[in-house]
Order: structure tokens, then C-alpha cells, then sequence
């Protein structure tokens, strides 16, 4: 049996629509800390210091444009 079973390394992702704020989490970890890490993204951190999520703020606006990924998002943090 593999160590880590697929559904603990499942992402999930939420978009309120009242705060236009896209939240993807990458683990069912803990988050401990978060900062801004460029403006308008968001990363949470666990205890060991990985990330375990990002709020994309105003998702919606034209600024995140078709081409990114969040991988590129994520450099800085």
C-alpha cells in the first residue's frame, strides 16, 4: 500500500463569489501562518513551513491572465 493514498494529496478549490476570492488548498494540513506573498496572493503555511493553500483576491479581475498557472503564481512563495 502506497504511503500516501490519492485522496490526501487531492486539491481543492472554492470561489466566493461575494468576495471574488479563488482559495485552492493543497493539503488537509493545518494552516499556521499565512502572508501575502504578491499583492493579491495569498499563501497559507503548516507547522513545517510547506504550503498548504493560496487566496487568489479579486480572481476575477483581468490581472491573472489565461496563460498562468498557479504553479508560476506560487514562485515567490
Amino acid at each position: 500500500m502506497s504511503p500516501n493514498p490519492p485522496s490526501s494529496r487531492a486539491v481543492t478549490g472554492r470561489y466566493d463569489t461575494e468576495t471574488d476570492v479563488l482559495s485552492v488548498r493543497f493539503s488537509a494540513a493545518e494552516a499556521v501562518e499565512s502572508r501575502e506573498v504578491r499583492p493579491g496572493l495569498v499563501a497559507a503555511y503548516d507547522a513545517a513551513g510547506a504550503i498548504v493553500g493560496l487566496d487568489i483576491r479579486d480572481a476575477s479581475a483581468e490581472r491573472l491572465t489565461a496563460d498562468q498557472d498557479l504553479r508560476r503564481l506560487a514562485v515567490a512563495a
